[in-house]
């Protein structure tokens, strides 16, 4: 047994000498892919929403009821009439809390005025982590999507990207989660919609996202938005967040505070 042990450990390491993961993890050509990319670190919001979940200041109010319009997706007659009639159970029977805090998927996730995000970039991957939940992974290692007999939908879909510059193009397949003018209306996109992105950083405290949707099953035509984040300056990392009870992080003068827990 113990030779059979030593002889799985040697295998082991000999696989690890050679697989590229291993042998380029600190190498220099991978040091110098990092240097090249933009550094997106820290959290990322698109309104400083307050306490009441709003934003204080009235233009920027403004801009974030517009915001709550652009969630509409310009679909065609089939799926409008299901929209509405989503929206009629939805004014009905109000999502209960659990419901208003399962994370949101894709494309929602970039698009919801009131989330939050961090960026982790790395060479092989763009990771976001969002206030609500959930993950998303962007390939940029040169994989291409699996083939369509192999996908499945999911909330977060399968997404690809490359570099063109310090610009992050990005595409996105295979994503079923819900959509709609108010959160809670669980109208979903089909699953032949395709996301297409161009993520960048204009300036040190700006990040906008140029997305483009089309679903030719579900929309009357491609849905073109632009979405504009601004660096949230202290919050070094998303933090954990239970809404259904025992929130720790409340809004105190616009900012995001850690509180005691709940007795």
């Amino acid at each position: 047994m113990k030779r059979l042990y030593q002889v799985v450990l040697a295998a082991a390491a000999a696989l690890l000498s050679v697989s590229p993961a291993g042998a380029e993890l600190n190498s220099a050509r991978r040091l110098h892919a990092f240097a090249k990319l933009p550094d997106w670190t820290g959290v990322w919001e698109r309104f400083n929403v307050g306490a009441s979940d709003a934003p204080s200041d009235p233009k920027e109010l403004a801009e974030f009821i517009k915001a709550f319009d652009e969630l509409r997706p310009p679909y065609n007659a089939e799926w409008e009439a299901k929209y509405q009639s989503a929206l009629q159970l939805r004014r009905q029977s109000p999502p209960s809390a659990q419901a208003s805090c399962a994370p949101l998927g894709f494309p929602l996730s970039m698009l919801f005025p009131s989330e939050m995000m961090q960026a982790i970039v790395t060479p092989e991957e763009t990771t976001l982590l969002f206030y609500t939940g959930g993950a998303r992974h962007i390939a940029t290692d040169g994989r291409q999507h699996p083939p369509s007999e192999e996908r499945w939908a999911t909330p977060w879909g399968d997404s690809v990207g490359h570099w063109e510059g310090q610009v992050l193009v990005v595409d996105t397949v295979a994503t079923n989660a819900p959509m709609g003018a108010g959160y809670g209306v669980s109208v979903p996109l089909s699953e032949q919609v395709q996301v297409t992105e161009r993520i960048r950083a204009p300036d040190k405290n700006t990040l906008e996202d140029h997305m483009t949707i089309i679903d030719p099953a579900t929309l009357a035509h491609p849905w073109v938005l632009m979405i504009k984040y601004h660096h949230v300056s202290n919050m070094p990392h998303i933090l954990d967040r239970e809404c259904t009870e025992n929130d720790r992080n409340p809004v105190v003068d616009g900012k995001f505070t850690i509180a005691p827990p709940k007795r």
